[in-house]
């Protein structure tokens, strides 16, 4: 069994469906649901699924939410490592109007984690550290991350990433990123997020840019699937289209996907495929 060490954000994910406009002191009655989420999290529930033993190194408030979250880990079976910080747990209420999406997120306990949090202890026979690219954006949060990738590199881990949304990327600095992420031997990003990386606007052409920085990874299509790379070898796989679903959380279902499959000897069209089909259910599910 691979040994996976993520690090990164644990939210509660609100997801609220607004058929009409709502008009300033009134109220609509639709779809709520709240469930436990994160980019990070995401990705420690969907490779523990798969058979990988997952420690999640993080922070949550001291709050029911907070309960939830751990609670939550603890059933899928992942080994908690959080620390307990006054104040909240974060949240990311997204709100659908039709087709449209928006998001607001209150990072809360996330960025209470620190370098102090990472114990030398998380890493014995350690496979793979898997890093949510939100943690490049906090200060607290990147000193942390800059710890637990240099013990990765000690030990000969491999060191995974997936980026955060490209506007986000563009507000903290495109070199400062690409900087922060040097040492990712896997990295995986949408479309968007790799033509803001590299200045390609092709699949092809983005994906041999970023090959040249990082041996393995894998540029998500939507429901185009995914292109893969592993040095110069490349591969295309789609899966099955699931259609009027909230699409939160693939990416880093399919990265989970990707990186279990790797650690575990696939081959680089095995793993793809394995992933595009591992997000297909993430959101048959939500």
């Amino acid at each position: 069994m691979i040994r996976l060490l993520v690090v990164g954000d644990l939210n509660l994910d609100v997801r609220a469906e607004e058929p009409m406009p709502t008009a300033c002191g009134q109220e609509t009655r639709s779809v709520v649901r709240a469930v436990p989420g994160g980019s990070a999290g995401t990705f420690a529930r969907v490779a523990t699924g798969l058979g990988a033993d997952v420690t999640f190194l993080g922070a949550v408030g001291n709050d029911a939410v907070g309960d939830v979250l751990v609670q939550d880990l603890s059933s899928h079976g992942i080994h908690p490592c959080l620390r307990r910080v006054d104040g909240p747990s974060g949240v990311v209420l997204a709100l659908h109007r039709g087709g449209d999406r928006s998001m607001i997120c209150s990072r809360g306990a996330n960025d209470a984690l620190d370098e102090e949090d990472v114990d030398p202890g998380l890493f014995e026979d350690l496979h793979c550290v898997h890093v949510s690219g939100y943690a490049f954006l906090s200060v607290p949060q990147a000193r942390a991350v800059a710890r637990a990738i240099a013990f990765a590199r000690d030990i000969g881990a491999a060191i995974s990433v997936t980026a955060p949304p490209a506007n986000l990327i563009e507000s903290f600095g495109v070199e400062l990123f690409r900087q922060a992420v040097r040492d990712a031997g896997i990295l995986v990003l949408n479309h968007s997020e790799g033509r803001l990386l590299t200045g390609r606007t092709e699949a092809a052409a983005i994906v041999d840019a970023l090959a040249a920085s990082h041996a393995a990874g894998a540029l998500t299509l939507g429901s185009d699937g995914a292109l893969a790379w592993r040095n110069e070898e490349r591969s295309q796989a789609r899966s099955s289209a699931i259609l009027d679903v909230d699409p939160t959380g693939a990416g880093d279902a399919y990265a989970a996907g990707f990186v279990v499959s790797l650690q575990n000897g696939e081959t680089l069209s095995v793993a793809n495929r394995i992933a595009c089909e591992t997000a297909r259910k993430h959101l048959a599910v939500r």
